[in-house]
């Protein structure tokens, strides 16, 4: 006859087994969604313990909770598979980082803003920062004028700043488009085909809402009436929703307006009140790793 000893074994055996074929809710979780912290919503529901004016007892804030919803760390993954800000970076653009960058007593002042910048990029987040980072030919030209020095407006690294910082973002795994106006418009003129999968208004608010947007030689393209119209509309809607949009372009923000006649004061009203100024005029390094080369040949 089994003793109450073996029975308890042999029940406890059993019950062991049971547990380790049956999966916990997590590993339920895991198979059944993506993301076992959010279940694939892309946010975090939590509620809060707060004492505010609007809550109170005989005169005292009483303790109440309050939901507090956030995005899901999933959600930043998933944007960032269809946002990287270099995806379309060549190899050599790849290894243009603030780490490998070439730094003189020319370019330092604007690579120390851009590393700030994204150092502190959380809180640019949270106010909507740009970033306006230009030469513009006409003042080099006069400054060259007046002063009998070589200045230029042109390569003077504006793009291979603006490819640094987009390479920080990308190792920060923050979603991010990069794009010049050639894109830019391209992408919206594509709705246009009777075959395009998406509409004109799923471009803009594309443009609308990536968390941060890179757009480099602005102002560089012939525009239209259309153009101006697409691309104030654009930065307005940035501005409104405080979403960080940086900018590389050959003209100061005094001489948009000349640039484009029917937007382009209001476009530049905007940079100057969102945007921390960054200008790059000086040598053309382009020039001089010429002159290098052929002397290196001569």
């Amino acid at each position: 006859m089994e003793s109450m000893g073996d029975a308890m074994r042999v029940m406890l055996r059993k019950i062991e087994d049971w547990r380790t074929k049956t999966p916990s809710t997590t590993q339920q979780a895991a198979q059944t969604f993506g993301c076992v912290k959010c279940k694939d919503t892309g946010t975090i529901n939590t509620f809060r313990w707060v004492e505010d004016e609007d809550y109170t007892y005989k005169g005292q804030p009483v303790k109440h909770q309050v939901a507090h919803v956030e995005n899901c760390s999933c959600h930043f993954e998933k944007q960032l598979e269809k946002y990287n800000a270099a995806a379309g970076f060549s190899d050599k653009e790849r290894e243009h980082t603030f780490k490998n960058a070439v730094i003189d007593d020319e370019n330092r002042p604007n690579f120390e803003i851009a590393v700030d910048f994204i150092k502190a990029i959380d809180k640019h987040q949270q106010w909507g920062t740009w970033l306006y980072i230009y030469g513009d030919s006409v003042r080099a030209q006069n400054l060259a004028d007046k002063t009998g020095k070589e200045i230029s407006a042109y390569g003077t690294g504006k793009t291979y700043l603006m490819q640094c910082i987009a390479n920080a973002l990308t190792n920060r795994k923050l979603p991010a488009i990069y794009v010049n106006e050639e894109k830019l418009f391209g992408d919206i003129k594509s709705t246009y085909n009777r075959d395009s999968d998406e509409s004109e208004q799923d471009v803009l608010r594309r443009y609308y809402t990536i968390p941060i947007l890179l757009i480099d030689d602005l102002f560089s393209t012939q525009y239209t009436e259309w153009a101006e119209g697409k691309l104030f509309s654009i930065l307005d809607a940035r501005v409104n929703d405080k979403k960080i949009t940086i900018i590389t372009s050959n003209y100061a923000t005094g001489r948009i307006e000349k640039r484009l006649p029917v937007n382009g004061g209001k476009i530049a009203s905007r940079i100057m009140g969102q945007a921390q100024l960054v200008e790059m005029i000086g040598t053309d390094r382009r020039r001089t790793i010429q002159r290098m080369r052929k002397d290196e040949t001569a």
